[in-house]
């Protein structure tokens, strides 16, 4: 469970003692492996420390500057820009710096709080001055990567792991909460910044934590609304820009590293577009590989692709050796590692990610590409889920979601009383609601709900589930390219919301033929799992097959790439062996062919492990 960890004490209240067994245990409980590097250190009230991946050689994640008096400790990816860097060797010499996260000090100590301005990535960061014995936390614009907090009138936790608050020792109380299961199995996974556990909360994304002599000031320091209503260029000058920044987001994951790089080669488009950026130039140092069943589109597509353009790949198949030997402890890492948000139907994902580790730190993905380039067509799935789209088709009514939840299936399961459960559900979508006042079209809010609440909630906490092994990039979600998106033709607030027009679906199909055209021409011809190329989209003809076989072609039944529809009947069975069925959360487990089976029986079984340890 890698990341950071710290206690902010609020005032002198003699309990140094305490609060030092409490850092120990919290870091203790980040590492997955005992091997794992780990520091920790007591300055003044403030205690932190952090937990390095298992495959790191040195903690380059916790940083001292003895001559600037500043400590850093830091969870994900951060970059500083070159003009920065120039600026910083100018004002203090030019230090030597072996690993990018040493600029952080000399940023600090530069800009003070208004660092968080003036870097991008993806991270949770903690940084205390000696010189004003103060302090600040804050994570990124979209705040990626989870950071779990409490606070009460003596002091604040905090910690890249939920666990990790829960073995400090410090909290009076453990008290599951039922309204945030009930968000989980009605939304996929919770709205709201509450979490399964009483009063430790998530923090919000662009959060600044300013501590001056033990008051803490909290502020939201950006929003995706300051992106909106800005003018679009032409065509040809959006095209062009989006590509440039793109290709420079892409840029930024390999320019500071040498070793090799992975990279999740699926059938879709939006990995093969990452891959057309780093062609030929990166071809050496491309790790590519995939997971599926043996017949699948995500191993036989990317198989060819790699034999074609002499790449080398490796497949990792989910077959029944894989089902038999592997997938039980996977699924109870992954439900586990993600602080109990992700199913054991994920399992998969940390199967092929242990895999990888050991060849680098460092995984590229085309994570959120189909939010960026193909706008306007919210369907319910797994990420959005077919409830929350039509909480934002309704401008975020929330009696009417409500009236929804209350006839849902989970109320058979939740061992509280509905009564006591729905006030608290509708006051945390009312916020929601008041947040998204702010912006004037459905089509903005939805475009802020992708990018600061679903991004995070969804593919934030898979993210961290892995930070044991691999910091996951993916050049779509950078600040950096973002800003330059929001000048462009194509950024989604331009469009109608879920319009789902064949126009816009063409517009998307061709951009991604353009911009991987433009890179690496090849990769245009090879086929998507749905059967037809990028080069498809540059012809009638093409266009024609694509809007048949995407759209009018009757879908046979697919088969299960992912090797996972055994696995309900496998979990539910080592599960019943092992489960006490959730305690005083969830009156019993789902049956197999539950709808939700997959989540309610992973949170049962997180519910159990919390019980027992703590």
């Amino acid at each position: 469970m890698a990341g950071i960890t710290g206690i902010i004490a609020k005032n002198n209240d003699g309990n140094t003692a305490k609060y030092e067994r409490a850092i120990k245990q919290m870091v203790d409980k980040l590492s997955l492996l005992p091997t794992q590097l780990r520091d920790y250190k007591r300055v003044g009230s403030h205690f932190f420390g952090n937990v390095m991946p298992v495959h790191s050689t040195q903690n380059h994640c916790f940083i001292e500057d003895k001559e600037l008096g500043v400590f850093v400790v830091i969870e994900g990816l951060v970059y500083v820009s070159a003009d920065e860097k120039n600026m910083l060797a100018q004002k203090y010499g030019t230090p030597t710096i072996t690993h990018e996260h040493q600029w952080l000090p000399l940023m600090y100590h530069h800009y003070g709080s208004k660092i968080v301005n003036h870097l991008t990535g993806w991270y949770n960061i903690f940084i205390y001055h000696k010189a004003t014995v103060n302090s600040i936390l804050f994570n990124d614009r979209l705040g990626y990567l989870p950071l779990f907090v409490y606070e009460n009138d003596s002091y604040l936790l905090f910690s890249s792991k939920l666990e990790s608050l829960l073995a400090s020792g410090l909290m009076p109380t453990i008290e599951f909460d039922h309204a945030t299961f009930a968000e989980h199995l009605f939304f996929n996974y919770p709205l709201s910044e509450h979490t399964y556990v009483k009063d430790i909360l998530t923090l919000t994304n662009a959060t600044l934590i300013n501590n001056n002599n033990g008051q803490l000031h909290r502020e939201k320091y950006w929003s995706m609304g300051s992106l909106f209503n800005q003018k679009a260029l032409n065509e040809k000058d959006s095209f062009e820009l989006m590509n440039n920044a793109l290709k420079d987001a892409v840029l930024k994951g390999v320019i500071q590293k040498t070793e090799s790089i992975n990279l999740s080669l699926t059938g879709g488009w939006d990995s093969r577009l990452v891959l057309s950026y780093l062609l030929p130039e990166y071809r050496e140092r491309l790790n590519l590989y995939s997971f599926g069943s043996a017949t699948s589109a995500d191993i036989v597509i990317p198989q060819y692709i790699a034999k074609k353009e002499q790449l080398k790949y490796t497949p990792y198949i989910l077959d029944d050796r894989y089902l038999s030997s592997d997938f039980f402890q996977q699924a109870i890492d992954t439900i586990m590692l993600s602080n109990g948000t992700r199913s054991y139907k994920r399992a998969h994902y940390l199967y092929a990610i242990r895999k990888v580790s050991g060849i680098s730190d460092l995984l590229f993905t085309g994570i959120f590409g189909d939010e960026v380039l193909k706008v306007s067509q919210a369907t319910g799935g797994e990420v959005l889920s077919k409830n929350t789209i039509d909480f934002l088709e309704s401008d975020f009514d929330v009696q009417q979601t409500i009236d929804s939840i209350s006839k849902h299936d989970l109320c058979s399961y939740l061992n509280a009383p509905m009564s006591e459960v729905l006030p608290i559900l509708q006051e945390r979508l009312q916020k929601i609601k008041t947040d998204m006042a702010a912006f004037d079209t459905i089509s903005e809010k939805y475009y802020v709900f992708r990018f600061e609440y679903n991004l995070r909630k969804y593919f934030g906490h898979e993210a961290n589930s892995y930070n044991d092994f691999i910091n996951g990039f993916s050049p779509f979600i950078d600040n950096d390219f973002l800003e330059a998106f929001a000048k462009t033709k194509y950024f989604g607030t331009r469009f109608p919301f879920n319009s789902n027009s064949i126009f816009l679906k063409r517009q998307a199909t061709h951009l991604y033929y353009k911009i991987t055209q433009a890179n690496y021409p090849a990769l245009t011809d090879y086929n998507s799992a749905r059967g037809y190329s990028m080069r498809d989209a540059a012809s009638i003809t093409g266009q024609m097959k694509i809007i048949y076989k995407k759209y009018l072609k009757t879908k046979n039944k697919s088969l299960d790439g992912f090797n996972t529809k055994s696995t309900d009947e496998l979990f539910f069975k080592h599960f019943l062996s092992q489960s006490t069925h959730g305690n005083s959360v969830f009156k019993n487990t789902a049956a197999v062919n539950s709808p939700f089976a997959d989540k309610l029986n992973s949170l049962s079984y997180w519910v159990d492990q919390i019980v027992k340890n703590y």
